[in-house]
């Protein structure tokens, strides 16, 4: 039987893809949750409300974005595995990047 021995490298790169997956998931919960606390504030503190919501909801799509670019710019040795494999893994780098742009393009609609 043919065990998968992923290396060291590749293992850390997966794991760095799931963060970067799970951040960039949060912002959904996060989005709705400003906006909830947002409709239900009265009017005069709206304004401040909405501010720090919308600061707190950008830094937290900047760290999703820099999470993402940083995925897809890593350099990952792949000479040592197949065609296959190597294709297979420039395709899964852009993963988080194509995620966050689904992720942000779903909530300018939404909201």
């Amino acid at each position: 039987m043919k065990a998968l021995f992923l290396s060291d490298e590749i293992n850390q790169f997966h794991w760095s893809m799931l963060k970067s997956v799970l951040l960039i998931l949060s912002l959904l919960p996060m989005s709705q949750l400003l906006l909830n606390v947002w409709q239900e504030l009265d009017a005069s503190s709206q304004i401040m409300m909405g501010f720090l919501g919308m600061s707190v909801f950008s830094a937290l799509a900047i760290i999703s974005f820099y999470s993402a670019l940083n995925a897809t710019v890593s350099k990952l040795n792949i000479e040592h595995l197949s065609k296959l494999d190597g294709i297979l893994v420039r395709v899964y780098r852009y993963m988080p990047m194509l995620f966050l742009a689904s992720m942000l393009s779903y909530l300018a609609t939404q909201i």
